[in-house]
């Protein structure tokens, strides 16, 4: 007899092959969950989204300045965008993406350890400092990916995680000469 009792997918709740922590999913654990959890094997992909008005990113700045670029972004952030709202607004999108990504939302990650900056291509990369790179560890993750666009009204980000079987300490790390 086939079992029709559907799959709950989470992609990316903590590394391969190891039990996900129950305070993730509530009070409950994930016993109290309404169909059974399916951990994630192999590759696994986490994607976050973000779009906001520029305006509103144009109005916070105007009203607060360098206390609103201090508390959101990096001096390296802050230097590449030149203070053209658009692309604050861009980075700013890219920032609530990436935490989608990681799972976490805006609690218990910081703005600031949550960097974009463009490689001498121009294009964006993403750099995770303090508890955005732990999370980042503790799952695993061996790419990140970000790419923004924006209008003179709205900008828009998408940020996609990738998760491997690599141990935590097998994953390759490369130097940041190239940003």
């Amino acid at each position: 007899m086939q079992n029709d009792q559907p799959l709950l997918f989470t992609p990316l709740v903590g590394q391969v092959g190891k039990t996900p922590p129950d305070w993730l999913f509530g009070s409950g654990g994930v016993t109290g969950l309404p169909t059974p959890l399916h951990l994630p094997q192999g590759t696994n992909v986490a994607v976050g989204i973000d779009i906001i008005e520029v305006d509103r990113v144009r109005k916070v700045f105007e009203k607060h300045g360098d206390r609103f670029l201090q508390r959101v972004f990096t001096p390296l952030e802050i230097q590449q965008c030149r203070g053209k709202v658009t692309r604050l607004a861009g980075r700013f999108a890219a920032k609530e993406a990436i935490s989608k990504a990681l799972g976490t939302g805006l609690h218990g990650v910081a703005w600031r350890e949550m960097e974009v900056v463009n490689l001498r291509s121009g294009r964006p990369s993403v750099r995770l400092h303090g508890r955005a790179r732990q999370r980042a560890l503790d799952l695993g993750l061996t790419a990140f990916d970000v790419s923004t666009s924006d209008l003179a009204q709205m900008a828009i980000a998408i940020a996609v995680a990738i998760q491997t079987d690599y141990p935590n300490n097998d994953i390759p790390l490369l130097s940041d000469r190239e940003v």
